[in-house]
């Protein structure tokens, strides 16, 4: 009776580590997680775009290792709901939604070639640079005041795409250690 019992129940939690909801709900909590350290790590060092390392890696680390075309968007999705519940702004909730939306896009072009994946960190600097982007277009169209800008319109394009390929060099980096250690 025994072994039966241990051996359904051994069965059931491998179902459920495999299952779909379960890959869903991780990718998901994986944006949330993401953006609750963006949000917990919030000091002034003067550097826009810092907060895109971890960011970026998590997104190009979920969108490798996950077989969903739709990964970094499910994961953006995760970081939206996360910047609404934490810290109720809506503006950095469709910025880490529309960079997860930009980058499984141009994921699925570069994914036919193996060396193309290797432009991965130039996309996830592009990706990233969606934030200054859109403070611009807001100063510009509702006069949105922002001291992103104070020392330049140039500086804070360079470093969020600095630090956005950085981060995304690190997610693809870990997704191939893993892939390698899988073997």
């Amino acid at each position: 009776m025994y072994g039966k019992w241990l051996q359904k129940t051994i069965l059931n939690s491998s179902e459920l580590r495999n299952s779909s909801t379960t890959k869903h709900g991780l990718i998901f909590l994986s944006g949330l997680i993401a953006m609750l350290m963006h949000e917990s790590f919030r000091y002034g060092l003067d550097l826009p775009g810092r907060q895109g390392l971890a960011l970026m890696a998590i997104l190009v680390f979920v969108r490798c290792s996950s077989s969903y075309s739709y990964a970094a968007t499910l994961a953006g999705a995760g970081g939206l709901v996360g910047a609404l519940v934490w810290r109720d702004n809506p503006t950095a909730a469709m910025i880490v939604l529309s960079q997860g939306v930009l980058i499984d896009i141009l994921y699925r072009q570069l994914s036919s070639s193996s060396l193309a994946l290797w432009l991965l960190p130039v996309i996830t600097g592009v990706a990233h640079m969606i934030k200054p982007l859109l403070k611009v277009s807001l100063i510009m169209l509702a006069g949105v005041e922002t001291d992103s800008f104070r020392h330049g319109l140039a500086y804070p394009f360079v470093t969020h795409f600095m630090f956005g390929g950085i981060g995304g060099l690190i997610g693809f980096m870990a997704w191939r250690s893993l892939k390698k250690i899988q073997k």
